[in-house]
């Protein structure tokens, strides 16, 4: 684990969500975080989801960090390469169902009986991950967003794992994200 990698703040003007699931109730969201890296602090995007409390213990209402969503079932191959890698490796099985909400890595299954808040990973970004979605949720309650009609599974991954760099940033937002990731997965999963 990297210690530079912190979370520093959200910018609760660039949160974005679209419905993602009536069945089970289920909205889908971006929002833009600063980072500091080795290497400068970067702007980057990161998918949450509202969660519809239906299993898990997970809270109703409380946003919850997410790497993408599958698009297709099996084996993960419509992520990037080290992507793939991460979830490969944290899923249960390997493998999800299209439509899976990618979110085995925030909960770090040998850390279950921990008493940080399960589902935001269970490393140092524990806490901020927490913080952002909490609010989220205030943020979606009192209706301060930007409703996506067009945000879904696809586009959503390629939002998170674009080769484009964002304003005032050096590197791209795959290559942000990318690091996020593995420092999350090389501090629950000490790889």
């Amino acid at each position: 684990m990297t210690d530079s990698i912190r979370i520093l703040k959200m910018y609760p003007e660039s949160f974005k969500a679209n419905l993602y699931s009536s069945k089970t109730f289920r909205m889908i969201g971006l929002i833009d975080v600063s980072i500091q890296y080795a290497y400068g602090i970067e702007r980057v995007t990161l998918p949450y989801y509202r969660s519809s409390g239906t299993n898990l213990g997970k809270i109703k209402g409380l946003w919850y960090p997410i790497v993408g969503i599958k698009t297709h079932s099996g084996s993960f191959t419509e992520f990037t390469e080290y992507i793939n890698f991460v979830l490969t490796n944290s899923a249960i099985m390997g493998i999800a169902k299209k439509g899976w909400l990618a979110k085995s890595i925030f909960f770090a299954h040998q850390h279950a009986g921990t008493s940080k808040m399960k589902g935001f990973s269970n490393g140092t970004h524990n806490e901020v991950l927490y913080k952002i979605g909490k609010n989220l949720r205030y943020l979606y309650t009192t209706e301060n967003f930007y409703r996506m009609d067009s945000l879904n599974a696809k586009s959503l991954n390629s939002i998170v794992t674009s080769k484009e760099i964002l304003y005032n940033n050096r590197h791209t937002q795959r290559e942000n994200f990318e690091k996020l990731i593995e420092d999350i997965y090389n501090g629950d999963f000490g790889k």
